[in-house]
């Protein structure tokens, strides 16, 4: 049977799975059964308002990533809770972004027997040392985090190893241990594509991130800034920015981030603009570009990498304290589809 003839009703069930088996990661991150054992499958239907069949599908996906077991006559258990390190993350956004980041720490760590006790900072410093300090309190071995600049300094006194994700690329003199996209060298990747389309008048727009866009203007270089927003845009605001870039006879941009990416493209069919046959367009994050009237095609970081090599790297470091410190960044993949083309 193929995709298009999946029953509704079974499409239904799958999602509804997939979102509980989500719910019940985060619950096992959180350390929300800290002696290991899951309630039962009734228990769950009716906590969450689902069937028993649902319950079911989503800890199959659970058994088989290795996070949950089934004891015949016993119950549901969450493997290795009870052994291995457990080991603090802190990422300042659970909806955007960092997602695909803690998949990716929480996959690695299920593979040695590790635990997660994961916090999200809102984009709070305030929060974020209440985070790390709450983590050390908790018994953490070791951090994992996505600190802001300001307290990056701050984590000298912290008194077990810290490994950032997504930070410290952007500081040419940190210290600190990382795993991190090369946003420049993203950035780089998507002017090449459109160059080796011909394109020679190409924009870029963006909206002011203090950890991504300073990279992605190094990398681009001397491709315009045509806008720089320091708010979320409105659909004025993509209908303001569509006409800066046409009046600068711009046949490309480069517009940072999805959301932006995909206000601009709607703005541009709006104005019975084609694209890619009149603006080619490319978004960066990948997030959502997919989901947009024309997908869109985006740079889009490694994220389940940078997840598994912070552990890789938190690991190192723990196994031999005096080993020399990893700083590790990774080169975003390009993904084409169809809001670009030749001029």
């Amino acid at each position: 049977m193929s995709a298009s003839q999946v029953p509704a009703a079974e499409v239904g069930r799958g999602q509804k799975a997939r979102h509980l088996a989500g719910e019940l990661r985060r619950g096992i991150a959180e350390l929300r059964w800290p002696g290991g054992k899951l309630p039962t499958e009734q228990q769950l239907a009716r906590e969450q308002g689902v069937s028993l069949n649902t319950v079911r599908r989503a800890v199959d996906l659970l058994v088989q990533d290795g996070l949950v077991y089934r004891r015949q006559g016993s119950g549901m258990y969450i493997a290795n809770a009870d052994t291995g390190p457990l080991i603090g993350v802190a990422v300042p956004s659970m909806t955007y972004y960092f997602p695909r980041i803690i998949v990716g720490i929480e996959r690695e760590l299920a593979k040695h027997g590790a635990q997660m006790l994961l916090r999200s900072t809102e984009w709070n410093s305030v929060e974020e040392r209440q985070a790390v300090d709450g983590l050390v309190n908790a018994g953490a071995a070791g951090l994992i985090l996505a600190t802001e600049g300001p307290n990056m300094a701050g984590l000298e006194d912290v008194d077990v190893p810290v490994v950032l994700v997504e930070r410290g690329l952007e500081d040419p003199n940190t210290l600190h241990e990382f795993v991190a996209s090369n946003h420049a060298a993203g950035a780089r990747t998507a002017l090449e594509h459109l160059r080796g389309l011909g394109h020679t008048r190409i924009g870029y727009l963006e909206r002011i991130s203090p950890h991504t866009a300073p990279q992605l203007r190094a990398g681009l270089g001397d491709v315009p800034v045509l806008i720089e927003s320091r708010e979320r845009w409105t659909t004025a605001d993509a209908d303001r920015f569509l006409t800066a870039l046409l009046r600068k006879k711009a046949t490309a941009v480069i517009c940072f981030a999805d959301r932006e990416a995909t206000l601009l493209l709607n703005a541009a069919i709006a104005k019975g603009i084609s694209v890619p046959g009149e603006l080619s367009v490319i978004s960066y994050d990948d997030e959502v570009a997919d989901l947009s009237e024309i997908p869109l095609t985006a740079v889009s970081p490694a994220k389940l990498d940078v997840g598994r090599l912070a552990v890789e790297t938190l690991r190192a470091r723990l196994a031999d304290p005096d080993s020399p410190r990893r700083q590790i960044s990774l080169v975003p993949n390009l993904v084409v589809r169809e809001s670009t083309g030749p001029v």
